[in-house]
Protein backbone atom coordinates (compact mmCIF):
# COMPACT_ATOMS: atom_id res chain seq x y z
CA UNK A 1 0.00 0.00 0.00
CA UNK A 2 1.21 3.52 -0.64
CA UNK A 3 2.11 5.99 2.08
CA UNK A 4 -0.11 9.09 2.46
CA UNK A 5 1.22 12.42 1.28
CA UNK A 6 1.74 13.70 4.81
CA UNK A 7 3.97 10.71 5.59
CA UNK A 8 5.98 10.80 2.37
CA UNK A 9 6.76 14.49 2.60
CA UNK A 10 7.36 14.71 6.33
CA UNK A 11 5.22 15.87 9.19
CA UNK A 12 4.67 19.46 8.05
CA UNK A 13 1.06 20.50 7.62
CA UNK A 14 -0.30 23.85 6.61
CA UNK A 15 -2.34 24.05 9.82
CA UNK A 16 -2.62 22.09 13.02
CA UNK A 17 -5.27 19.37 12.80
CA UNK A 18 -8.55 20.13 14.54
CA UNK A 19 -8.83 18.12 17.71
CA UNK A 20 -11.97 16.07 18.42
CA UNK A 21 -14.65 17.48 20.69
CA UNK A 22 -15.81 15.64 23.79
CA UNK A 23 -18.86 14.56 21.80
CA UNK A 24 -16.53 13.08 19.18
CA UNK A 25 -14.76 11.10 21.88
CA UNK A 26 -18.07 9.85 23.28
CA UNK A 27 -19.03 8.59 19.83
CA UNK A 28 -15.61 7.13 19.02
CA UNK A 29 -15.00 3.40 18.85
CA UNK A 30 -14.04 1.66 22.09
CA UNK A 31 -11.70 -1.17 21.16
CA UNK A 32 -10.45 -4.05 23.27
CA UNK A 33 -6.84 -4.91 22.35
CA UNK A 34 -5.51 -8.40 22.00
CA UNK A 35 -2.28 -9.48 23.74
CA UNK A 36 0.81 -9.41 21.53
CA UNK A 37 4.59 -9.72 21.87
CA UNK A 38 6.81 -6.66 22.30
CA UNK A 39 8.01 -6.89 18.68
CA UNK A 40 5.69 -7.74 15.75
CA UNK A 41 6.05 -11.17 14.23
CA UNK A 42 5.55 -9.92 10.66
CA UNK A 43 6.76 -6.65 9.11
CA UNK A 44 6.92 -4.95 5.70
CA UNK A 45 8.81 -2.08 4.11
CA UNK A 46 6.03 -1.60 1.57
CA UNK A 47 8.12 -2.88 -1.33
CA UNK A 48 6.99 -6.48 -1.47
CA UNK A 49 5.67 -9.37 0.57
CA UNK A 50 5.42 -9.05 4.35
CA UNK A 51 8.01 -11.17 6.10
CA UNK A 52 8.77 -12.52 9.56
CA UNK A 53 11.33 -10.66 11.64
CA UNK A 54 12.87 -14.07 12.27
CA UNK A 55 13.93 -14.13 8.59
CA UNK A 56 16.56 -11.51 9.46
CA UNK A 57 18.09 -13.54 12.27
CA UNK A 58 21.44 -15.25 11.86
CA UNK A 59 23.70 -15.45 8.84
CA UNK A 60 22.02 -15.55 5.40
CA UNK A 61 21.45 -19.00 3.94
CA UNK A 62 23.10 -19.09 0.48
CA UNK A 63 20.55 -18.73 -2.29
CA UNK A 64 20.03 -21.57 -4.77
CA UNK A 65 21.46 -20.36 -8.07
CA UNK A 66 19.23 -22.86 -9.89
CA UNK A 67 16.09 -21.22 -8.47
CA UNK A 68 14.36 -19.15 -11.17
CA UNK A 69 13.50 -16.30 -8.77
CA UNK A 70 17.08 -16.13 -7.50
CA UNK A 71 18.18 -16.19 -11.15
CA UNK A 72 16.14 -13.05 -11.83
CA UNK A 73 17.80 -11.34 -8.86
CA UNK A 74 21.22 -12.45 -10.11
CA UNK A 75 20.53 -11.06 -13.59
CA UNK A 76 19.44 -7.72 -12.11
CA UNK A 77 22.53 -7.45 -9.90
CA UNK A 78 24.85 -8.25 -12.79
CA UNK A 79 23.05 -5.77 -15.01
CA UNK A 80 23.42 -3.04 -12.41
CA UNK A 81 27.11 -3.84 -11.97
CA UNK A 82 27.66 -3.59 -15.71
CA UNK A 83 25.90 -0.22 -15.83
CA UNK A 84 28.19 1.03 -13.08
CA UNK A 85 31.09 -0.28 -15.18
CA UNK A 86 32.22 -2.51 -12.39
CA UNK A 87 32.64 -5.27 -14.94
CA UNK A 88 32.15 -5.72 -18.69
CA UNK A 89 28.84 -7.18 -19.79
CA UNK A 90 28.93 -10.95 -19.68
CA UNK A 91 31.89 -11.01 -17.30
CA UNK A 92 32.29 -10.64 -13.58
CA UNK A 93 32.28 -12.85 -10.48
CA UNK A 94 30.53 -16.18 -10.21
CA UNK A 95 26.85 -16.32 -9.38
CA UNK A 96 27.44 -17.46 -5.80
CA UNK A 97 29.72 -14.49 -5.17
CA UNK A 98 27.22 -12.01 -6.63
CA UNK A 99 24.46 -13.38 -4.42
CA UNK A 100 26.64 -13.52 -1.31
CA UNK A 101 24.91 -11.81 1.60
CA UNK A 102 21.43 -11.95 0.05
CA UNK A 103 18.70 -13.91 1.79
CA UNK A 104 15.15 -14.98 1.02
CA UNK A 105 12.72 -13.11 3.27
CA UNK A 106 9.37 -14.35 1.99
CA UNK A 107 7.97 -16.48 -0.84
CA UNK A 108 4.54 -16.86 -2.41
CA UNK A 109 3.45 -18.69 -5.55
CA UNK A 110 4.20 -15.77 -7.88
CA UNK A 111 6.45 -13.54 -5.79
CA UNK A 112 9.63 -13.74 -3.74
CA UNK A 113 11.19 -11.05 -1.56
CA UNK A 114 14.96 -11.00 -1.17
CA UNK A 115 16.94 -8.88 1.27
CA UNK A 116 20.49 -7.69 1.75
CA UNK A 117 21.83 -6.26 4.98
CA UNK A 118 19.91 -5.48 8.14
CA UNK A 119 17.72 -2.60 9.34
CA UNK A 120 18.10 0.34 9.22
CA UNK A 121 20.11 -0.33 6.04
CA UNK A 122 18.07 -3.17 4.65
CA UNK A 123 17.78 -3.42 0.86
CA UNK A 124 14.89 -5.49 -0.47
CA UNK A 125 14.11 -6.64 -3.99
CA UNK A 126 10.73 -8.09 -4.97
CA UNK A 127 10.85 -10.65 -7.79
CA UNK A 128 7.56 -11.54 -9.47
CA UNK A 129 6.34 -13.96 -12.13
CA UNK A 130 4.90 -11.94 -15.01
CA UNK A 131 3.62 -12.37 -18.56
CA UNK A 132 2.16 -15.33 -20.38
CA UNK A 133 5.37 -17.28 -20.03
CA UNK A 134 5.52 -16.67 -16.31
CA UNK A 135 9.04 -15.26 -16.41
CA UNK A 136 10.54 -14.09 -13.15
CA UNK A 137 11.51 -10.40 -13.19
CA UNK A 138 12.64 -7.87 -10.59
CA UNK A 139 9.55 -5.76 -10.04
CA UNK A 140 10.51 -3.46 -7.18
CA UNK A 141 13.38 -2.54 -4.90
CA UNK A 142 13.39 -0.62 -1.64
CA UNK A 143 16.38 0.68 0.31
CA UNK A 144 16.54 1.58 3.99
CA UNK A 145 12.79 1.99 4.40
CA UNK A 146 11.40 1.67 7.94
CA UNK A 147 9.76 -1.63 8.70
CA UNK A 148 6.11 -1.43 9.70
CA UNK A 149 4.36 -4.07 11.73
CA UNK A 150 1.98 -6.01 9.47
CA UNK A 151 -1.03 -8.14 10.35
CA UNK A 152 -3.15 -10.04 7.84
CA UNK A 153 -1.55 -8.05 5.03
CA UNK A 154 -2.36 -4.66 6.62
CA UNK A 155 0.50 -2.40 7.65
CA UNK A 156 0.23 -0.69 11.02
CA UNK A 157 -0.95 2.91 11.27
CA UNK A 158 0.63 5.55 13.48
CA UNK A 159 -1.10 7.00 16.52
CA UNK A 160 -0.57 9.56 19.26
CA UNK A 161 -2.18 10.05 22.63
CA UNK A 162 -4.90 12.67 22.93
CA UNK A 163 -2.92 15.83 23.78
CA UNK A 164 -5.83 17.22 25.79
CA UNK A 165 -5.98 14.22 28.15
CA UNK A 166 -3.80 13.97 31.23
CA UNK A 167 -3.48 10.30 32.06
CA UNK A 168 -3.63 9.23 35.67
CA UNK A 169 -2.09 5.96 36.95
CA UNK A 170 -5.55 4.56 37.68
CA UNK A 171 -6.92 5.19 34.15
CA UNK A 172 -8.13 2.14 32.22
CA UNK A 173 -9.20 3.89 29.00
CA UNK A 174 -6.70 5.47 26.61
CA UNK A 175 -7.78 8.11 24.09
CA UNK A 176 -5.66 8.12 20.92
CA UNK A 177 -5.64 9.77 17.50
CA UNK A 178 -4.94 7.32 14.66
CA UNK A 179 -3.50 8.38 11.29
CA UNK A 180 -4.17 5.77 8.63
CA UNK A 181 -0.98 4.91 6.74
CA UNK A 182 -2.65 3.98 3.43
CA UNK A 183 -4.34 6.34 1.00
CA UNK A 184 -7.94 6.93 2.07
CA UNK A 185 -9.09 9.87 -0.03
CA UNK A 186 -8.66 12.26 2.88
CA UNK A 187 -11.35 10.42 4.88
CA UNK A 188 -11.26 9.46 8.54
CA UNK A 189 -11.05 5.80 9.43
CA UNK A 190 -14.27 5.65 11.44
CA UNK A 191 -15.61 2.09 11.47
CA UNK A 192 -12.45 0.69 9.90
CA UNK A 193 -10.06 0.70 12.85
CA UNK A 194 -9.42 -2.91 13.84
CA UNK A 195 -8.75 -4.34 17.27
CA UNK A 196 -5.17 -3.37 18.13
CA UNK A 197 -2.25 -5.46 19.30
CA UNK A 198 -0.94 -4.55 22.74
CA UNK A 199 2.11 -5.50 24.76
CA UNK A 200 1.97 -4.65 28.45
CA UNK A 201 5.31 -4.70 30.22
CA UNK A 202 6.40 -3.53 33.65
CA UNK A 203 7.50 -0.14 32.38
CA UNK A 204 5.85 0.29 29.00
CA UNK A 205 2.69 -0.22 27.01
CA UNK A 206 3.24 -0.84 23.30
CA UNK A 207 0.20 -0.41 21.06
CA UNK A 208 -0.03 -1.32 17.37
CA UNK A 209 -3.00 0.00 15.42
CA UNK A 210 -4.40 -1.40 12.16
CA UNK A 211 -6.96 0.10 9.80
CA UNK A 212 -8.90 -1.85 7.17
CA UNK A 213 -8.24 -0.06 3.84
CA UNK A 214 -10.99 1.58 1.83
CA UNK A 215 -11.82 -0.36 -1.36
CA UNK A 216 -10.99 0.93 -4.81
CA UNK A 217 -8.81 3.80 -5.91
CA UNK A 218 -8.09 6.41 -3.24
CA UNK A 219 -6.58 9.84 -3.79
CA UNK A 220 -3.44 10.82 -1.96
CA UNK A 221 -4.98 13.57 0.15
CA UNK A 222 -3.55 13.75 3.69
CA UNK A 223 -5.44 11.52 6.09
CA UNK A 224 -7.09 13.22 9.08
CA UNK A 225 -6.69 11.77 12.55
CA UNK A 226 -9.40 9.42 13.80
CA UNK A 227 -10.30 9.40 17.52
CA UNK A 228 -10.33 5.96 19.09
CA UNK A 229 -10.62 4.81 22.70
CA UNK A 230 -8.66 1.78 23.90
CA UNK A 231 -9.93 -0.30 26.84
CA UNK A 232 -6.76 -1.22 28.75
CA UNK A 233 -6.56 -4.65 30.39
CA UNK A 234 -5.05 -3.02 33.49
CA UNK A 235 -4.70 0.47 34.91
CA UNK A 236 -1.94 2.25 33.03
CA UNK A 237 0.07 2.90 36.18
CA UNK A 238 3.46 4.48 35.51
CA UNK A 239 3.97 2.76 32.15
CA UNK A 240 5.39 4.64 29.19
CA UNK A 241 3.23 4.69 26.05
CA UNK A 242 4.88 3.57 22.79
CA UNK A 243 3.65 3.36 19.20
CA UNK A 244 4.56 -0.10 17.93
CA UNK A 245 3.87 0.62 14.25
CA UNK A 246 7.57 0.79 13.37
CA UNK A 247 10.47 -1.44 14.30
CA UNK A 248 14.20 -0.95 13.79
Amino acid sequence: MSEPVSRRFGRFRGRDPKLPSERDWERSALLVPRPAPRLPEVVSDGGGLPFALAALAGAPTPLDTDDAAAGALLYQLKFQAARRRESPAGAGPAAAAVLDGWRELARAEDEVLFGFGLPPRLLTVAVRREGRRGDWVCANSSASQPLRATRDGIRASAWRADPTQELAPQDTVLRILVTEQAFAGGQRADGRVLEPDMYVGEGELVLRMFVAPRPGFQSGSPNPETPVRIALPHAIGERRLADGAFTD
